[in-house]
């Protein structure tokens, strides 16, 4: 299952697919990416922990465009009660130190729930390794 979204000009923007080798849900961001965009995809990663088996993303930023720290507000009050109830416990997500979104990956990380937690990476080695040892 790889599902995408595109933007007003037919570029993909967001990916997120199942990853069955590690066992967890992978997004990956393109380019500049809009606030509704963000929550778009959001509800994308919702469903699709809610059609998977999955407790764990990998949430690859590294080409992501600009900031999300607008949404961070709707991300933890739409999104995080539905991805804890469909089972999401670990988020790692990979912002390289001096990308201009880390600050906003550092204010989702301290909104998530007990029982959810969500580290930030600069390499994806680190992540994976992160992700691996995480329940």
């Amino acid at each position: 299952m790889k599902k995408e979204l595109r933007n007003s000009n037919d570029e993909v923007y967001f990916t997120v697919e199942v990853d069955k080798e590690n066992g967890w849900l992978k997004g990956c961001w393109y380019g500049a990416v809009t606030i509704e965009q963000v929550k778009s995809a959001g509800l994308l990663y919702v469903d699709a922990l809610q059609r998977s088996p999955y407790s764990k993303i990998l949430n690859d930023a590294r080409h992501y465009i600009g900031s999300f720290l607008d949404a961070n507000e709707w991300l933890e009050r739409v999104c995080f009660p539905p991805a804890v109830q469909a089972g999401l416990t670990c988020l790692a997500s990979l912002v390289p130190e001096g990308h201009e979104g880390r600050l906003a990956a550092e204010d989702l990380g301290k909104r998530a729930r007990p029982g959810f937690k969500v580290y930030i990476y600069d390499n994806e080695e680190d992540a994976v390794q992160w992700l691996k040892g995480c329940r």
